[in-house]
């Protein structure tokens, strides 16, 4: 199974990129990291454990999660995650699993509708930029007014956009979370007819 980066994690397990880091920062076990700039990834049992994190907060002690981590560890990749025993306990992790592999499975479907093999991600078939779609949705722009300022856009393929921004942050300069079209209907131009 492939390794994910903090975004794409964080996707999976459900929770905002700042929150994940934090959490992870804050919790007993640390998943693989690379190069000097710590940067982690994450396989699918790492991902278990951290979706059923706040969990095992409540139910186990630091040692405990630390115990659990290191059994759930031992669980070759593709196997389906039950019940996993650590010394003289056991913890049902099955939910969990099933949860991530879903989100999993969506992430993947992402891909599919995303071409990112150039500077920008681009929303396949259309030329339109993933992050631009993702944008106008944060700044309140309705799925109909998207939908109508960019015609070669389905309404999949605009929730395709907002799950892979989420999922990839865009790196820079954000895009306005407005569109030309838009930003244009709400200008007065009456001060021209005085120059006319």
């Amino acid at each position: 199974m492939e390794t994910l980066t903090v975004a794409q994690a964080a996707f999976v397990v459900g929770e905002s990129v700042a929150s994940f880091r934090k959490t992870v920062e804050k919790a007993p076990i640390r998943p693989s990291s690379h190069g000097p700039r710590k940067r982690w990834t994450f396989e699918v049992n790492d991902l278990v454990f951290f979706h059923a994190y706040s969990e095992l907060k409540l139910a186990l002690t630091d040692a405990g999660r630390q115990d659990l981590y290191s059994a759930l560890r031992e669980i070759p990749a593709g196997r389906e995650v039950r019940i996993v025993a650590f010394g003289k306990q056991k913890y049902d992790l099955s939910d969990h699993y099933r949860a991530v592999v879903r989100q999993l499975k969506r992430l993947r479907a992402l891909h599919a509708e995303i071409d990112d093999s150039g500077d920008e991600p681009l929303i396949k078939g259309t030329g339109i930029e993933a992050h631009r779609v993702a944008a106008l949705l944060a700044g309140g722009a309705s799925l109909e007014r998207i939908l109508a300022d960019y015609p070669s856009l389905d309404e999949d393929k605009v929730h395709a956009a907002e799950l892979y921004a989420a999922a990839h942050p865009k790196l820079g300069r954000p895009y306005p979370k407005t569109t030309a079209k838009k930003a244009m209907e709400s200008v007065d131009f009456s001060a021209l007819d005085d120059l006319a």
